[in-house]
């Protein structure tokens, strides 16, 4: 499964799986294809076809992962966003896709370049676009939560925070029955990951060359790929600062994994300088083998280290602060015995078999949401499908342009008494809010919760928009923007709005054009396919795995109901690509 720090935890957390009763299959590349069994984990390589053009190809990879997967017809699949080999499941299959938060590209690019290179765009706009469309999403980390979900404009509830897990037995005895490369004397200082800026390299260099030179008898060592940055210019930079003690500093590169915990093992100090950081796998490991360790106050290491206990903790990219901790740790046979110890009590609040038992949950509670759609995905899980300001949503426009209309006519308006029925977030609620009082409503606890989030000073009320526990003519305006799709009785839904509405008072709503001649202008829609397309046009626009909970209506259904219950029709605006609208918005006023 590879050695680096994706693939330890693939491999850890496929094992672990599989020891609690599940059965897992673990989909890499490889130089061929080819299955094999290790510890009941069933692995399966495939050998990605070369395409000359980088982009094709890289599209033609995510699609050969998404069949190899599809092919066992699991009940979840789990990526990383990091290259998004997850994409094709997220935003073509049916599949329930899990995206655990690694680091994405744009995030490595800042840290190490100081901003993203324009080569990149396309991956980076996959990570996101996959993550955005996961089924659910989990990171180790509050650090690496916060961060990606502000960037990519995630709802922070939505992502789980699982830390990584470590096979504490299996860490030992793989180091134990492992010997370190020939010439690797014992008792270093140790480094293990990348080397590359963002590890902090150069802070690392400054130290070891500080330090070193007064202890002629310590040894440094460096394990990890060289990241080539700057054509190579920052290893160079760590040979140049380190050139007084270069013959006690090896940089071994890259090494299967049992000799490199062999290295971590016999280390006298680890030392992981990172400028920022996730969750670090050698970070755990490290813990596990009861090293002590020199890591930096920073990202996730703050999270599962604890200062002085298991850990020494030195402000990220400080190479005096490094030097200072280091000079002053490497001695003290005290203080390494004593933190070492605390390092291993430390790695067992993140034993394999626990972290992977939360894992499980969070799949189950994916897959029962991922069953045929029923009522209660209004309640939970909704907020994953309505995404009006995902630049990727094919109505992302359109909705705009409806709430824009609706802030619009009420922005000049004396102080009105306004009832959002259905509003989910509070999209138009939050800003209506401004110059208006105005209560929320919606079904969904987990939608309410979002728009606390985003003003906290908005009153919301949980309630189904069929019974609203709302006195008769309390409201000087109802709006109910998409919403009236969702609910089986227009008739009946159209009353109990104007119930509480008083005399005069505005009913504003919408509804889905049952003309389905809008479909084909959102090809993303049916997500590109022919047959989908064909489903959903003989559906009047509703999604085959929708059917059975949304109603699109034609103009002279609308009509009958509002003449029905009695309502005044103002002007009805359309919303949509081309000739057919998508939406209908009625403005309505109660007599």
């Amino acid at each position: 499964m590879g050695v680096g720090g994706i693939a330890t935890y693939t491999a850890t957390t496929a094992r672990a799986l599989a020891a609690a009763g599940h059965v897992v299959r673990v989909v890499t590349g490889g130089e061929q294809s080819q299955r094999s069994t290790d510890d009941g984990v069933e692995l399966v390589r495939i050998r990605h076809r070369w395409v000359p053009e980088p982009r094709a190809q890289r599209l033609l990879a995510t699609m050969r992962v998404a069949r190899a997967a599809s092919s066992f017809r699991p009940d979840v699949v789990q990526a990383v966003e990091w290259e998004a080999h997850g994409w094709w499941l997220a935003r073509r299959s049916r599949l329930p896709l899990v995206t655990r938060l690694a680091t994405p590209t744009y995030l490595v690019e800042e840290l190490n370049l100081g901003g993203v290179r324009p080569e990149t765009e396309l991956v980076r706009r996959l990570e996101r676009e996959q993550t955005q469309h996961s089924a659910a999403v989990y990171a180790p980390t509050r650090a690496i939560s916060e961060r990606v979900a502000t960037d990519w404009a995630i709802p922070p509830e939505r992502v789980h925070v699982i830390p990584n897990p470590v096979d504490v037995a299996g860490v030992e005895s793989t180091a134990a029955r492992a010997t370190t490369p020939d010439g690797v004397p014992g008792d270093a200082i140790v480094f293990i990951g990348r080397l590359e800026r963002r590890k902090g390299i150069d802070e690392l260099g400054q130290a070891l060359a500080r330090v070193m030179v007064d202890r002629p008898g310590q040894h440094a060592v460096l394990i990890g790929r060289d990241a080539r940055e700057d054509g190579g210019a920052v290893m160079a930079r760590f040979h140049e600062q380190t050139a007084a003690v270069r013959d006690r500093i090896h940089v071994l590169g890259e090494l299967p994994r049992d000799r490199a915990l062999a290295v971590l093992a016999s280390a006298r100090i680890v030392v992981l300088p990172s400028r920022w950081e996730n969750f670090a796998n050698a970070a755990l490991e490290a813990l596990a083998l009861g090293r002590p360790l020199i890591a930096t106050s920073v990202g996730g290491f703050v999270e599962f280290l604890e200062h002085d206990r298991s850990a020494w903790l030195v402000p990220p990219a400080d190479g005096d602060a490094l030097t200072v901790e280091l000079r002053s740790r490497i001695d003290d046979d005290d203080a390494l015995r004593r933190v070492g110890a605390g390092a291993r009590t430390r790695a067992e609040d993140f034993s394999a078999d626990r972290v992977a038992a939360r894992i499980a949950d969070l799949y189950a509670e994916v897959v029962s949401t991922r069953r045929p759609l029923g009522g209660s995905v209004y309640r939970r899980g909704y907020r994953r499908f309505f995404t009006p300001e995902d630049p990727g949503d094919p109505f992302r426009r359109d909705y705009a342009a409806k709430r824009d209309a609706v802030l619009a006519r009420f922005e000049h308006e004396p102080r009105r008494r306004v009832l959002d029925v259905g509003g989910g977030y509070g999209r138009i609620a939050g800003p209506l809010a401004a110059r208006h009082d105005v209560t929320l409503c919606d079904v969904s606890p987990e939608m309410l919760a979002e728009a606390r989030r985003r003003w906290p000073n908005l009153e919301v009320l949980e309630a189904d928009a069929r019974a609203l526990p709302v006195p008769d003519g309390s409201f000087d305006a109802v709006l109910a923007l998409d919403l009236l799709p969702h609910l089986p009785d227009l008739d009946a839904a159209l009353r109990e709005l104007a119930r509480v509405a008083r005399p005069g008072g505005e009913v504003v709503f919408d509804v889905t054009n049952a003309s389905s001649w809008w479909v084909p202008l959102y090809p993303s829609y049916v997500s590109w396919r022919p047959k989908r397309l064909l489903l959903t046009l003989r559906a009047r626009g509703v999604l085959p795995e929708w059917r059975g909970l949304i109603r699109h209506h034609r103009r002279r259904q609308v009509e009958a109901a509002i003449a029905a219950i009695g309502l005044t029709v103002d002007r009805v605006q359309r919303f949509g690509r081309g000739p057919v609208p998508k939406w209908l918005l009625w403005w309505t006023r109660k007599p």
